[in-house]
This record gives C-alpha cells, structure tokens and sequence, in this order.
C-alpha cells in the first residue's frame, strides 16, 4: 500500500508540475528563514557563552582587610553553592594589572598604591547567569570588609535580553512560517485532489477506505516538506559558507537540529494535507 501511495504522489506531482515547484520553493523560503533565525540564536548564544566565562563578580575590600582577612573571607564566600573559586588580590597584584593595561603615566603623579585588593568570584558553570550574578551581588557586597562590587549590570543585563529577544523572535517566525507552510501545501493538495477527483470517486465507489485514498495526498504532502527542508538547508549551509569564510568562530545548526528541521518540514507538509483533506470532506 505504501508503495502505491508513493507512486501515486508522484504521479500527481508530475502532472502539475508548476503547483508543485510553487509549494517546494514557498516552502523552501519557509524553512530557510526558519533556519537562519535559529543559526542566529545558536551563534547567539555560542557567543554568550563564551562571554560568559568571564563572568564574575570583584569584591573590592577596605584597607583595613589584611591579607589573613581577605582569606577568610575569601573562604566563607566559597561555601555559597554557585561560587566554584575565590581570588584573592592584593594591592601589588592590582598595581601591576593596571600598568599592563594602562602604563605608568596614570600612576606618577601619586606617592602611594590607590588601587585596593579585591577578590574574584567565579561562578560553577550553570550559575554564569546575569539573574544569578546579580542576586548573589548583594551577598557579598553585605560581608565585613567589602567596599564595593562590580559584576558588569549593564553589559550582563543585555546580554541576556538580547539572547532572550532572538530566542522569542526565533519562536513567533516559526509560528507564522509554519502557518504559512501548512496553509501553502492545503492549497497545493486542494488542487491535486480536485485533479483526481474522478479517480477518488471511482474508489469510493468500489469501497476503498478514507485511509487508502487520503495515504497519495498525505505522503505528497509530507514530500513538500521534506524538499522544502533539505533545500533551505542546503541554502543555509552555501550561505553558512560564505559568512564563515568572513566571521570566524561562526556555528551552523547542529545535526540534531537539522535533523529536526528536516522532521519539522515533513511534518508540516503532512499536517497540509490532513487540513485540506479534513475541508474536503466537509
């Protein structure tokens, strides 16, 4: 039976040949779009990740915190679950960090280190959140000897509405192009029905079952979307090519998720065809 249907798919899809080009390049458009919005989230989100592993928060402590001080206090902030290490640094070692990054012209007009010790706060991996960050900020800003914090709000802050505002865009295109697609191959299979309405008749006559006669329609359906899928994907790629060629360190989808864009397409060209089908009947 399943060959049957096959045959028959393609059979229809040959004899209207521009309706069928018309549904595989829509829904090619479709799902590339699709794609590229999720290689924007995925590169989006490699791109935070990487940022995030700097992310820390700087406890800056009074003068009057000597180094033995510094250690246990950096000790007391180990025993919070997100931290994973404690740094001490001292005013040397900061002194020293500036002039690396800025030279000693800043520092010859002074007589003493104005620079004061600090200690930095790394977070275990799953807790590099801007929400986790910031709730643990006033933790250690409140501990005896710390001064001040610093942990990067603003930068942090957008970092995570960026990630979240592509995530939610990734999530409504895919709504409207899915709809878009389901709707696109209901028309196509509305016309290919309407073409072999003889024949539908003829094996309603002789007592075909429903399932025997929607299988040609549903399967020409889920070819829609496979082709459409495996032509964006392979626009996506060319195009994946080119950028990377220019950006490096660039991600393209994952084979899990081409995998499931493939999936997705099928099953969208599927879905179609049970919609026109099921108005059809009505």
């Amino acid at each position: 039976m399943f060959v049957y249907a096959l045959k028959e798919a393609f059979s229809t899809m040959q004899r209207a040949k521009l309706t069928s080009c018309a549904a595989t390049i829509t829904l090619t458009v479709c799902l590339f779009l699709l794609g590229l919005f999720m290689m924007a989230y995925v590169n989006t989100n490699g791109i935070l990740a990487n940022i995030r592993e700097r992310v820390q928060i700087e406890a800056f402590l009074s003068d009057q915190v000597d180094q033995k001080g510094a250690l246990a206090l950096a000790d007391s902030i180990r025993s919070f679950p997100p931290v994973k290490t404690v740094s001490y640094v001292n005013k040397t070692m900061a002194l020293d960090a500036f002039r690396q990054h800025f030279g000693d012209e800043a520092l010859q007009v002074l007589e003493v280190n104005p620079l004061p010790a600090s200690l930095k706060i790394e977070f275990q991996e799953k807790d590099r959140t801007f929400s986790r960050v910031k709730e643990m900020a006033p933790l250690v800003a409140n501990l005896p000897g710390v001064v001040e914090v610093e942990y990067g709000q603003q930068w942090l802050s957008k970092l995570d509405r960026l990630l979240s505002t592509v995530g939610a865009m990734t999530l409504i295109l895919g709504v409207i192009l899915a709809s878009s697609s389901v709707l696109v191959v209901a028309a196509t299979i509305r016309l290919a029905f309407h073409m072999r309405k003889e024949a539908v008749e003829i094996m309603k006559l002789v007592g075909a079952a429903p399932g025997f006669i929607a299988r040609p329609f549903i399967l020409e359906g889920a070819i829609y979307g496979f082709l459409g899928a495996l032509f964006g994907l392979i626009l996506l790629g060319l195009l994946y090519t080119v950028l990377s060629s220019r950006m490096a360190g660039a991600f393209f989808l994952t084979p899990a998720l081409l995998v499931g864009l493939l999936i997705f397409g099928t099953l969208l060209g599927s879905l179609g065809s049970i919609v026109s089908l099921r108005t059809l009947r009505r």
